[in-house]
């Protein structure tokens, strides 16, 4: 028979994020995931930390343009993943491939040569579509790592971003079942579990080895040993009482079925935001679940008449 019976995983696949400060351990902690790997290495540095894998690691390519460019990935993929047996699909970094994207788009404005600002940013939006399409859609485990960096806000207060704008982050959270980000407390590395669809939050795993041997194992007992079928059901069904940041927000809204587009819910987050001014985070997740259970109950009537 070529049919293969079906048997349900212990953990759910690893979609996950990781995002980190340059020079963190990511690349690092990328290493540890299931082997083989396949890495799409925009940044050009994995090849430092190949002696930390314990299985073979492919590259997409040896040309450095197949990297960053979203036509030249997809390609590689479609025609190099049937077959090669690879378990995970590493992107390292989403930062690498997006922000070339948006500086042309600026700079094209910029110059004048699109003055349409909105059909700039659909070529980003499609570019995205496209990777999340190229890279999710071969049953693997997926790795997206993305930049930190330390910015001012418009008061000349220090902040720290995200190197994805949070409606790309929100698009990625649709291809992902867990947030994952490295912190730092002294001399010691962690990973705190940002949100995960179907597990536990909020906690932080700390790496006691130094080039997180067994992480990605530590990681999952962590967020499901212990838990029921049902309960697993109850933390993805549930209504957050807290979002561990505004695009898992902005996710969750679209979800919901509140908003047609990811960038539909992003505006209504930002004007609940703006509308309320809430004063901590539990304030602004209580504004938004109001504000998109309003929206979904107005878009059932609708649809009942």
């Amino acid at each position: 028979m070529a049919f293969k019976k079906m048997i349900k995983p212990k953990y759910p696949p690893r979609h996950w994020s990781l995002v980190g400060y340059p020079g963190s351990g990511k690349s690092t902690f990328a290493a540890q995931m299931r082997g083989p790997k396949v890495v799409i290495d925009a940044d050009h540095r994995f090849t430092e930390v190949l002696d930390l894998a314990q299985e073979d690691v492919f590259a997409l390519s040896d040309d450095p343009q197949d990297n960053v460019d979203p036509d030249n990935i997809s390609r590689c993929l479609y025609e190099n993943m049937p077959g090669s047996g690879v378990k995970t699909i590493i992107v390292d970094s989403l930062t690498a491939i997006i922000t070339p994207i948006v500086v042309k788009v600026m700079q094209d404005k910029e110059k004048g040569r699109q003055r349409n600002m909105m059909a700039g940013m659909k070529v980003k939006a499609l570019a995205m579509r496209q990777l999340q399409d190229a890279v999710s859609r071969w049953g693997t485990d997926c790795l997206w790592i993305y930049h930190l960096q330390d910015s001012r806000d418009g008061k000349a207060k220090e902040v720290t971003r995200s190197t994805v704008s949070e409606t790309e982050l929100a698009r990625l959270t649709r291809s992902i079942n867990v947030q994952l980000k490295i912190v730092q407390d002294g001399n010691k590395r962690g990973v705190e579990v940002l949100w995960a669809r179907a597990g536990r939050s909020g906690l932080v795993i700390w790496d006691e080895t130094g080039c997180w041997s067994g992480m990605p194992e530590k990681i999952e007992a962590s967020l499901y040993d212990g838990l029921t079928s049902k309960e697993k059901e109850e933390i993805e069904a549930n209504a957050p009482t807290v979002f561990p940041n505004s695009e898992t927000a902005i996710n969750w809204g679209y979800e919901q079925g509140a908003f047609a587009s990811v960038e539909e819910a992003r505006k209504g987050y930002e004007f609940i935001k703006n509308r309320d001014n809430p004063k901590t985070a539990q304030d602004m997740a209580s504004s938004w679940v109001t504000e998109v259970s309003a929206l979904k109950n107005k878009r059932k009537q609708k649809i009942a008449k």
